[in-house]
């Protein structure tokens, strides 16, 4: 069989029945492509340049499997054991979230209000002053991510899963951001508030960054099979209204924060879009003098809290 004779095969098997919007018209073939290059190791490219290169049995055999678990809804990213984030590949396993292009507007955002070409902060002694602090960090996606583009920032990132966190320290090897620091902690608990504080005297601003579980229980009965069936429970859903975690870090923060001693703190959540009016009125009574802003992903949706405020010392 050649290539696109076994793209066309499997584009048909996995086309979706039903069209949901433009881009599922030819997710089949795009899957096919996608699953047929891994097991090539070769780019998309080459199967449309070489559409009567002839595929070895064995070749076939082990492309057939790939997307026989596709069939059965299993992510693409599960089956390639990567997804790609902000230009850089990160190991995914079940254990982790697959990072979403969503995500991605995080990041933007802190690389706008926190400039890598601007000097860092300094504090008497001539320390460095930018701490980031990734809260519930999975594959690592966020925290290896601002690593490499805030060259200046020292990064800590926790999980409350020794299982996600040995993905992410995977992911910092294979990336090469060895000054990213892995905690085991669930939110502000003692042991991160204690760590926090003690590394106030170096640091003058500390940015927290957390993509926590947002979604309600009740999703799990409309979402895809894809994320029900695969992706941990854990890091997706929470409650009845999806803000459990999110509230309780917010919480947190604003009761803790005279202990935090940081002069600037920056404070950056991911949520469900029907969740911002509940939270932007929640940030405005916790944080008063803040600047707090909702920013809107790419589907013009709105997806990200940023709570910025002076702290007093």
């Amino acid at each position: 069989m050649t290539t696109a004779e076994a793209i066309k095969e499997a584009a048909t098997k996995l086309q979706p029945k039903r069209i949901m919007c433009a881009e599922e018209k030819n997710l089949g073939r795009l899957e096919a492509e996608i699953l047929l290059s891994h097991v090539l190791n070769r780019d998309r490219v080459f199967l449309l340049a070489h559409p009567l290169y002839p595929l070895p049995s064995i070749i076939y055999h082990l492309f057939s499997r790939l997307v026989s678990r596709r069939l059965k809804h299993e992510p693409i990213a599960y089956i390639l054991g990567e997804k790609e984030f902000y230009g850089r590949d990160f190991i995914v396993t079940p254990d982790v979230l697959i990072p979403r292009p969503e995500t991605e507007l995080m990041i933007d955002s802190i690389l706008a209000n926190h400039n890598p070409t601007r000097p860092p902060l300094k504090l008497r002694g001539g320390k460095e002053g930018l701490l980031v602090c990734d809260i519930g960090t999975g594959s690592g996606a966020i925290a290896i991510t601002l690593a490499k583009e805030l060259r200046e920032a020292t990064v800590i990132a926790t999980d409350s899963s020794p299982a996600a966190l040995k993905v992410a320290r995977r992911n910092a090897r294979r990336l090469k951001a060895d000054d990213v620091s892995f905690v085991q902690a669930s939110l502000l608990d003692a042991k991160m508030l204690k760590r926090l504080k003690s590394l106030s005297r170096k640091f003058g601003s500390l940015i927290i960054a957390a993509n926590l579980p947002y979604l309600p229980l009740s999703d799990k009965k409309i979402l895809d099979p894809d994320v029900v069936r695969y992706e941990p429970s854990k890091a997706l859903f929470t409650g009845r209204e999806g803000l459990e975690l999110i509230i309780k870090l917010l919480d947190q923060i604003a009761f803790h924060k005279n202990r935090l001693p940081f002069k600037h703190i920056s404070i950056y959540l991911e949520f469900d879009p029907p969740q911002a009016k509940e939270l932007k009125k929640l940030a405005k009574t916790l944080f008063p003098s803040a600047l707090i802003e909702i920013k809107k992903d790419l589907a013009k949706r709105d997806r990200l809290l940023s709570i910025m405020f002076e702290n007093s010392r």
